[in-house]
């Protein structure tokens, strides 16, 4: 018998606000104002419009359905345009008027807006993900221009720079492979005008000044002219010499002013590249951006002298003004409003219940303590796809997009070796994803997913005592390793059929293969639901058996042979790899799949849908409450923790076998439960009492069968079969 299908989830409200700001802008309000333009990512986002000179927030202005944005541009006429995430919408917000408009999505079917840039009569341009398209908006007629989708397999024009000099439009295309190219605006003719040799994964920012397109390629400075497409060398005012590239940590550089185009490099120097000179490198005298790589820039005049504002990071609000006519610089946080994260994950603390919540994006660990129902921002781990604690208070922590695995220590502060990095797999193996991390014995074993545009995820093996690790890859060809559980000596992993961000699956199933840990080989290979996508979750049963979740449909398996013993489902649909959580209490299994929280009843094969929408992943702390992430009605991510406390259990350390058995006896007649915990041989005399004599046990035995059979527990042929098994039991002999 199963829990009531009420709803019993209790919202907890948002367990951390964060401010993360993807792309600012510098533009000017109607009444001599400066002003900086952002977008601080979170549920129903809000542009916030902060005074550069008072330092105070004037206004936040509503962008309905948006979750963030990655792009901003000011016109000519002092009209601001956000591309947003992740409806892929364009607004235009009037300085005039204060308000917002909804321009609606400019590519159907897209998610994401990137990389808006302007020309002079205020009509703008991006790019767009998933299926790369860079289109322009007529800012007087509302005409959408589609310059269509620009490559059949990389999904990201992550870049956009308008040339107003030959009206041109530069795209860049990224991961795996950056490309660059150049787009007619009028003939819509596309070229491919990408560097010969480039390795660069991406072109993340494209500027334009003095005739050139300046790229950020995987965080090196690549400059090329725009008429001839060539790539062009400068020089390194530093060393002198001529280079091809530079490193550069920064959203692009800065318009042209005084000294050329600013940008911070790989150490947050604030660095320049003079136009007349094609030399480049830090200011003088150095200065350095303490709040982060500049993000967003604007040339303001103050006494007839061009000054360049800009913010700097993207979690505080850093900003700063730099001054090329002393050199002078100062810095700041502006007052961006803060709002609810996002969530990605969340794990309880096995020791002193606090549950573990990391944010989306934003990568801040937040610390709830049901205790006093207050919440602790602590380290900044990074996008956490999966964490596990080791068994002596520490965490292994699997990070994305490096392929990483750190171990940290909550209880110390934060230090260079808390978190310490463990390995990274993104360049020597390709994969970023760690979305299984399951530590045992000596080892922590890690399923990946591959990186942009790869097959293939791997199981990699961490050796705890020696710090080595293995990687082993295409165990399930072209897939990625989605789920593991250890099995004696040897270990289970579940796949997925998804490869890498932008790719599209080879298989049509996920497998569930075993394998030697030691040297790789895969000893068995299964498919235990057929046609699914993804095995989510993997999870040893009380009975011995494993249990997965792929799907929506939770099955289990003989761990010896992989022989599929049941299946049962939950709901039918498509979840994906970064899906599903089991968990086993009071002898039913607890899982959130689909949105979905559920408990299953193991020897009635049902199932019951507690909450049927708005939850993801599922931890449980030890007073057995679970807690799990809220996405609330209405909203596009989930931003509130939650939780939920099952029924008290009235049989602990229930008998869960699948039939009665009477002391050495089996009776042959089916094993439920009868209440919530206790099932029909947790309610029958406990053969293992002390009893003071065999007959003693057999009459107790037919006065429970009677109430039993009284009150419509069981049928009387099934009371007849366990008290012939009570009989012929040597219980009492």
């Amino acid at each position: 018998m199963a829990p009531s299908a009420a709803d019993v989830i209790k919202d907890l409200g948002s367990p951390v606000s964060s401010l993360t700001i993807m792309e600012g802008a510098i533009g000017h309000t109607p009444d001599g104002r400066d002003v900086v333009y952002a977008v601080p990512a979170g549920e129903n986002a809000r542009l916030n419009v902060v005074d550069l000179h008072s330092r105070q927030l004037i206004r936040t202005v509503p962008l309905a359905g948006a979750a963030g944005g990655w792009a901003i541009v000011v016109t000519p006429n002092g009209d601001v345009y956000l591309g947003t995430y992740a409806n892929a919408h364009l607004y235009r917000y009037s300085p005039v008027t204060g308000e917002v408009t909804d321009l609606g999505q400019p590519i159907p079917g897209q998610s994401q807006i990137y990389g808006l840039t302007s020309d002079q009569a205020g009509n703008v341009y991006a790019g767009t993900y998933p299926n790369a398209h860079a289109f322009k908006y007529d800012a007087t007629t509302g005409e959408v221009t589609d310059y269509g989708s620009l490559d059949p397999v990389q999904q990201y024009a992550r870049s956009t720079v308008y040339d107003p000099d030959h009206n041109k439009l530069f795209v860049g295309v990224s991961t795996p492979n950056a490309r660059l190219l150049r787009i007619d605006v009028d003939t819509k003719v596309v070229e491919d005008i990408t560097p010969p040799g480039t390795t660069a994964k991406d072109f993340i920012d494209l500027d334009y000044a003095g005739g050139k397109v300046f790229a950020n390629a995987s965080s090196r400075l690549v400059v090329v002219d725009a008429v001839t497409g060539e790539q062009v060398k400068y020089t390194d005012s530093t060393t002198g010499q001529q280079v091809m590239d530079y490193p550069i940590a920064a959203r692009g550089v800065s318009a042209a002013g005084p000294g050329g185009v600013y940008f911070t490099n790989n150490t947050l120097s604030l660095t320049h590249y003079d136009l007349d000179t094609n030399t480049v490198g830090p200011v003088s005298p150095p200065r350095t951006l303490t709040r982060g790589a500049s993000i967003g820039y604007g040339w303001v005049t103050e006494n007839g002298v061009p000054v360049l504002y800009g913010l700097a990071g993207n979690y505080s609000g850093g900003t700063f003004r730099y001054n090329p006519a002393d050199g002078t610089l100062a810095q700041w946080s502006s007052p961006f409003q803060y709002v609810p994260s996002p969530l990605m994950h969340t794990l309880a603390d096995p020791s002193t219940g606090k549950v573990f919540v990391n944010v989306y994006l934003n990568g801040a660990t937040s610390v709830y303590d049901p205790a006093t129902g207050k919440s602790t921002v602590t380290t900044r781990q990074g996008q956490v796809e999966g964490w596990a604690w080791d068994g002596a208070g520490k965490m292994y922590v699997g990070i994305y997009p490096y392929g990483r695995l750190s171990l940290w220590d909550p209880t110390q502060p934060d230090s260079p070796t808390n978190p310490k990095e463990l390995f990274s797999l993104v360049d020597s193996d390709h994969q970023n994803r760690p979305v299984a991390v399951v530590p045992a014995g000596n080892r922590v074993y890690v399923g990946t997913t591959p990186a942009y545009g790869e097959y293939g995820g791997a199981l990699t093996v961490y050796d705890v005592p020696t710090g080595g690790h293995t990687v082993y890859r295409n165990l399930v060809t072209d897939q990625t390793i989605s789920s593991v559980v250890p099995s004696g000596a040897d270990v289970w992993v579940g796949s997925s059929i998804e490869g890498g961000q932008g790719t599209e699956p080879r298989a049509s199933e996920a497998h569930l293969v075993k394998v030697n840990p030691s040297t790789g080989e895969v000893l068995a290979d299964v498919v235990p639901v057929s046609g699914a996508a993804s095995i989510n979750e993997l999870i040893v049963g009380p009975d011995g058996n494993i249990w997965g979740l792929a799907d929506g449909i939770v099955f289990a398996i003989d761990p010896s042979t992989g022989a599929v013993k049941r299946s049962l489902p939950v709901f039918s649909g498509y979840t994906g790899s970064q899906d599903g959580a089991l968990s086993w209490r009071d002898g039913y299994l607890y899982g959130v799949t689909g949105g979905r929280l559920f408990v299953l009843d193991i020897l009635g094969g049902q199932t019951t849908v507690l909450r049927d929408h708005g939850l993801n992943r599922l931890t449980q702390t030890p007073d057995g409450t679970y807690y799990t992430l809220l996405r609330p009605d209405g909203y596009i991510n989930p931003t509130n923790l939650a939780s939920y406390t099952p029924p008290v259990d009235g049989c602990p350390q229930s008998d869960l076998r699948p039939t009665v058995w009477t002391g050495n006896i089996d009776s042959h007649v089916q094993n439920r439960f009868l209440t919530y915990g206790c099932t029909l041989t947790d309610v029958l005399p406990d053969a293992e009492a002390d009893w003071p004599s065999h007959s003693a046990y057999v009459a107790a035995v037919v006065k429970k069968v009677q109430k039993l059979q009284a009150d419509g527990s069981i049928e009387r042929w099934e009371g007849t079969l366990i008290v012939v098994a009570a009989a012929r039991s040597d219980v009492g002999r």
